[in-house]
């Protein structure tokens, strides 16, 4: 292998590498978010979704995604609140009031991703997730059964009720796939040095 071929295999080696550390730093977590409305069976209402952000707050977008359970047909959309159910709904914080609320049969479990496309500056946005009865007051609970609280330059603050939900933070599909092809590229790098 001549020199320049070497060095050509180092080069894209090490912009592969930063390559995939830059657009990790870039992306948010995505987090599954799980609701037991077990202690709700028999009861309708909505998982209602809301997210306020101050005057000041940096523009940010929560998308919410791969919706699962016993959701009804209905849905509300307030502010700067967009999509359905089998396509992702997307919140803005542009808006003084930024509502998604979908109509639910309460009893079993539902799932859903949450994640955010935050801005750098400003002062920070809240995401509270609610289980509402039919006149949208608390059900179950007297407040959010789960809070985001994203302030730029910081980790997500996270509040999670545990008689309600359960928050995990999913690994992005595209990170193993980056880390496998910079272990392959520094597999071919020593191979070919040794010869």
């Amino acid at each position: 292998m001549t020199r320049m071929t070497s060095m050509l295999l180092r080069l894209m080696l090490a912009l592969t590498l930063s390559l995939g550390a830059a657009s990790a730093a870039l992306a948010g977590p995505i987090y599954r978010v799980a609701v037991d409305t077990a202690a709700l069976a028999g009861q309708g209402g909505y998982v209602d979704f809301l997210f306020l952000g101050l005057g000041s707050a940096a523009p940010t977008r929560a998308m919410l995604s791969g919706f699962a359970g016993d959701f009804g047909a209905a849905s509300v959309f307030e502010g700067e609140a967009a999509g359905s159910l089998a396509g992702g709904v997307t919140l803005g914080n542009g808006t003084g009031w930024n509502e998604f609320a979908q109509a639910a049969s309460f009893g079993g479990l539902f799932e859903f991703f949450v994640s955010f496309d935050a801005g750098t500056v400003g002062d920070g946005t809240n995401l509270g997730i609610a289980l509402l009865d039919q006149d949208f007051n608390y059900l179950g609970a007297n407040a959010d059964i789960v809070t985001f609280a994203l302030q730029p330059g910081q980790a997500d603050a996270i509040s999670v009720n545990s008689g309600f939900a359960t928050v995990q933070a999913v690994p992005e599909p595209g990170t193993a796939l980056q880390v496998l092809t910079g272990l392959l590229l520094m597999g071919l790098v020593l191979r070919h040095g040794r010869r």
